[in-house]
């Protein structure tokens, strides 16, 4: 009878065991899944973004050229539209912004790299 009694409670030592480790994955489950919830919020992603942005020299330089053709282009419709109520015109104005944008976007690197080649002319000096 010893025997039984012994593993008796050995068998509920170790389901003890188990249910405590059961409990503490649980906990870590949950604090995971909140993990995961508060990384998807949309400011949580913005800021990973931004982060992303700020990180990356390459990706920096063409999110300020975008933002700089979008600016671009802004400034260009309302130059354009003003305060005109005509429905065409404000179409107009809508492709046009989307144009200059784009034009910018894509003027701004060659802009950059004929600045460089103009500042680092070889100087001459006089004998």
């Amino acid at each position: 009878m010893k025997t039984t009694d012994s593993g008796i409670h050995l068998l509920e030592t170790r389901i003890l065991e188990l249910e405590q480790v059961q409990r503490q994955q649980m906990a870590e489950l949950k604090m995971a899944a909140g993990n995961i919830v508060d990384s998807m919020s949309p400011s949580n992603m913005v800021k990973n973004v931004l982060k992303d942005i700020a990180v990356s020299p390459g990706l920096r330089s063409t999110a300020i050229n975008t933002a700089i053709g979008i600016g671009a282009g802004f400034l260009g419709k309302k130059l354009y539209v003003g305060n005109s109520k005509n429905i065409l015109k404000k179409v107009a104005g809508s492709a046009m912004q989307f144009v200059i944008a784009n034009f910018v976007r894509k003027k701004i690197p060659e802009m950059q790299e004929n600045n460089l080649q103009h500042n680092h002319r070889p100087e001459i000096t006089e004998s």
